[in-house]
């Protein structure tokens, strides 16, 4: 479309010559026609060139909010992830703590069953012994009886 704007330019140009018929006219037509397809063409290229630039603008103007909106999602990750790594730290802080104390705990019922069991076999050991004792004087006991009755018959 421009093209046949620019073909009809030419040739209004050349209608424009007082003399149509004379070499003189005919070549400035042409030089006239010449320099204005130049400009004409000129103006095209910079008119794309233009256009070009303002859509490589516009997709660096695209280009660096996706780039903002990823650095954006990039920095929530960064803390959430820092976020989620204190909340470990912590709870496995309190899991230690937890199970310190529950080893003290069971340390102390252990030494607490301990101290138990030795005394129960202290006592036991006594018991036992105080039987034997009491048998002793038991069987001293019908010894001297059997030797009595004995003695009397």
């Amino acid at each position: 479309m421009e093209q046949c704007s620019l073909v009809d330019a030419m040739l209004d140009h050349r209608n424009d010559l007082s003399d149509v018929h004379s070499v003189d006219s005919i070549d400035s037509g042409v030089m006239g026609t010449a320099e204005v397809f130049e400009h004409d063409l000129q103006s095209i290229g910079t008119e794309k060139l233009f256009n070009e630039l303002q859509r490589v603008k516009e997709d660096l103007k695209s280009k660096d909010g996706e780039i903002r909106r990823a650095n954006e999602i990039r920095q929530n990750t960064d803390r959430e992830i820092e976020d989620l790594t204190a909340s470990l730290f912590e709870s496995a802080h309190a899991m230690v703590e937890q199970a310190k104390y529950a080893q003290a705990n069971a340390e102390q019922k252990l030494k607490i069953s301990n101290q138990t069991i030795d005394a129960l076999i202290l006592e036991n050991s006594q018991l036992k012994k105080s039987v034997n004792e009491l048998k002793q004087i038991l069987n001293s006991c019908r010894s001297s009886s059997n030797m009595s009755t004995t003695n009397n018959s």
